[in-house]
């Protein structure tokens, strides 16, 4: 039986130009780490080619679940590596066929090695009447039943069809850290994992408005965050009691502002936790128009006054978008749990639609919650989630 390894293509990577090699080791290292308890040998760079060698291939499917989870991975095939003759090849490719059942099939050759006599085309042409002659099935280059990849590198041919589709993107790691606000509804997690293909490495901060309100939020947050953790395998969680500041808005400002002014207390508390971490960035699940406090004008009286960026990465996605992408990363049927939200819990009759900044800048400085954040970020603890506890 021939050897065989796993052959990552990696996504944006191969566009960093001169610093493509340190997101090369990043993107081996986030492989290392979610191979984790699942045999292999090394972990190689060839060609700008990804290989995982030494595995066992009767546990493809955990491999399959790994690696799809690796931020940057566009796709990978379990591969059978041979001698680069065409006589090995056709062997090898005529094995992993024999107890196939397709009716169509194309052969799609990469070849790196350019020191082997045929070309791609000539390959490809070679191998596949090879096929037709044997199984009579037929060539279909456009959908066919069967792709059958062969990649020539380095003096080795790589044959395989299994294949491993992932996000694409960065790796995580390379886009710095940013700081989540996150809730249990559908949202924001989707917008964190948005923020995860592009590589940055998030922390996360649930507001709640215990005892006002049930724990079920908070232990909703846990969940999500335990899917999403497995993309960066571990990630940390703070959560941060809002109530007292709530109640504090309540008694002293009109009901329609009070969903705003909440809002203006997370970002500041949020910029200030921040600013502990050494996190330049915060990350909100807002969709323009979805709700009364996130129009236009209500988010920029919301958060004028903070001065770290904040990425809305769901801002011109409609509902059904979003959605599916809750569904596709397993976050959905948990964030449509029953939980009570510190924000939709007091959201009073008739909210504002189209706040005025210098309103609530007024509103704010009456308020006089500085010192209540800062005694919130002085007391905040930690809770780290871990993807393969």
């Amino acid at each position: 039986m021939n050897p065989q390894c796993i052959l990552i293509h990696y996504h944006e990577i191969g566009l960093k130009g001169d610093n493509r090699s340190w997101f090369e080791k990043k993107f081996i290292n986030n492989i290392e780490t979610q191979l984790v308890n699942l045999p292999y040998t090394k972990v190689q760079l060839k060609a700008a080619r990804i290989l995982v060698f030494g595995i066992d291939s009767n546990q493809y499917v955990q491999y399959q679940e790994r690696l799809k989870n690796v931020m940057g991975l566009k796709h990978a095939y379990l591969m059978s590596i041979v001698k680069l003759n065409e006589n090995d090849i056709n062997k090898e490719v005529q094995k992993q066929i024999s107890n196939l059942n397709f009716k169509t099939f194309r052969i799609s050759t990469k070849r790196q090695d350019k020191n082997f006599h045929l070309t791609s085309p000539e390959l490809n042409q070679l191998i596949g009447a090879n096929v037709v002659e044997t199984t009579a099935k037929n060539v279909n280059l456009g959908n066919p039943d069967l792709n059958i990849i062969i990649e020539l590198v380095n003096g080795e041919a790589y044959i395989g069809y299994k294949k491993i589709s992932g996000y694409g993107g960065l790796p995580i790691g390379t886009g710095e850290k940013a700081l989540s606000l996150i809730s249990s509804g559908i949202d924001s997690p989707v917008a964190s994992f948005l923020l995860l293909k592009r590589g940055v490495k998030i922390d996360y901060v649930h507001f709640h408005s215990v005892p006002s309100t049930s724990k079920q939020s908070i232990n909703n947050v846990r969940k999500i965050l335990s899917q999403l953790s497995k993309y960066q395998i571990e990630c940390n969680l703070y959560n941060i009691p809002l109530l007292e500041i709530q109640q504090k808005i309540m008694e002293n400002s009109i009901d329609k502002y009070w969903v705003i002014l909440f809002r203006k207390a997370m970002y500041a508390i949020s910029k200030l936790l921040a600013d502990k971490l050494g996190i330049n960035a915060l990350i909100t699940g807002e969709n323009i128009g979805q709700v009364a406090s996130q129009t236009i004008s209500n988010i920029r009286a919301a958060s004028d006054s903070i001065d770290i960026p904040v990425l809305r990465p769901l801002a011109g996605m409609n509902k059904e978008e979003i959605v599916n992408i809750a569904i596709e990363i397993e976050t959905y049927d948990i964030s449509i749990e029953p939980y009570e939200d510190c924000c939709s819990f007091f959201v009073p009759p008739h909210p504002s639609t189209s706040a005025n900044v210098e309103t609530i800048r007024k509103i704010e400085k009456t308020l006089n919650l500085d010192d209540l954040y800062h005694q919130l970020i002085s007391n905040v603890t930690v809770e780290s989630i871990s993807f393969y506890e």
